[in-house]
């Protein structure tokens, strides 16, 4: 009888921590936590996207030549560097986002500054 009343109390006890767990990680799911901040990733690497594709683009018409691309190439493996830094503990505080987003905004007015300076010879 002692053993069937510990084996009951040990079910209800793995039981009953198994069922905070999950509704402690439901509720973290629930409002958007882990999403949120997927979705700034997912919006950092988007812009890397559109930026590394305008590079592209002046390398093919011949807006840009070899040292302003190396030069904007250059800037966006920087970029890449930070932002690998800053997910490597898994979580992208609004610092580095605030980081990432300026060296992407002064990425930003060097390809446009080099694609409108119709110097690409």
């Amino acid at each position: 009888m002692t053993r069937s009343k510990t084996l009951a109390a040990g079910a209800a006890l793995v039981f009953a921590t198994l069922t905070a767990l999950s509704g402690a990680a439901s509720a973290h799911d629930r409002y958007g936590y882990d999403t949120r901040s997927q979705y700034r990733s997912d919006r950092i690497d988007a812009r890397q996207y559109r930026q590394a594709a305008a590079i592209r683009h002046g390398i093919v018409t011949g807006q840009l030549n070899r040292r302003e691309a190396q030069h904007l190439v250059r800037q966006q493996r920087e970029i890449d560097r930070a932002e690998a830094w800053a997910q490597a503990d898994g979580h992208v505080s609004w610092r580095e986002r605030e980081r990432i987003e300026a060296m992407q905004d002064h990425a930003g007015r060097s390809i446009r500054r080099e694609l409108g300076d119709h110097r690409g010879w």
